[in-house]
């Protein structure tokens, strides 16, 4: 009994060695994701804006064991809302666009599926378009946490899910809509510095010549 047992054990502990072994590894990728960022305790923001989406993309490679380094940008847009801004503030938008440097870990759950964790590091600008808006602001810090899960479409191309958030190092100001305060509130400016929960899509492609289909990289 105790020898069958050893010998079931030791089987299984093979078979998952092997099974691991046979996992794709982890190469050069170019990913795109398309987000709807939600400001998180941004009350004032969430008031006078309505988000559009955010659109990003970026190239990444491996340097050891899993972890990835890269660069990527991304750009957001929000529109205005006049049925709380009119007559104070005419028709615009606010437009974000980000620049950074990546650090992210993969790891393949399956010959077809695997997940990514991410840290992105950089800089966000902000461009306050309206006809009393101060226009484009000077870049701040900015940094985001994001996790996706993949699964593959094709040998090289994957579409996933993804969920982040993300944070600049700066607040919403009445200034930037070029009034001393907010319409219809007595502040003038946000408490907390802007920062978004990120929910949506996002597709990876391996950069790396394909052996089983006839259009490669």
């Amino acid at each position: 009994m105790h020898r069958t047992a050893a010998f079931l054990c030791a089987s299984v502990l093979a078979s998952s060695l092997m099974a691991q072994g046979k996992l794709p590894d982890v190469s050069s990728t170019i990913k795109g994701d398309l987000n709807l960022p939600i400001p998180f305790k941004n009350p004032l923001f969430t008031n006078y804006t309505e988000n559009i989406g955010q659109a990003g993309l970026a190239f990444q490679v491996p340097v050891l064991k899993g972890m990835s380094i890269g660069a990527g940008g991304a750009m957001w847009w929000t529109t205005l809302k006049q049925r709380t801004l009119q007559p104070f503030v005419p028709n615009g938008d606010v437009r974000r666009t980000i620049a950074y440097g990546k650090l992210a870990y993969e790891r393949y759950t399956g010959s077809n599926t695997f997940y990514e964790a991410s840290l992105r590091l950089g800089l966000a600008w902000y461009d306050f378009d309206c006809g009393t808006c101060v226009g484009a602001r000077d870049g701040v810090a900015y940094w985001a946490l994001g996790m996706g899960y993949f699964v593959h479409a094709t040998e090289n191309l994957a579409f996933g899910l993804t969920l982040g958030y993300d944070q600049s190092s700066r607040t919403f100001l009445a200034e930037d809509l070029g009034q001393q305060r907010f319409p219809g509130s007595p502040q003038s400016a946000e408490r907390r510095p802007m920062r978004n929960v990120l929910v949506g899509l996002g597709f990876s492609t391996r950069l790396r010549r394909s052996e089983r289909e006839a259009v490669t990289w």
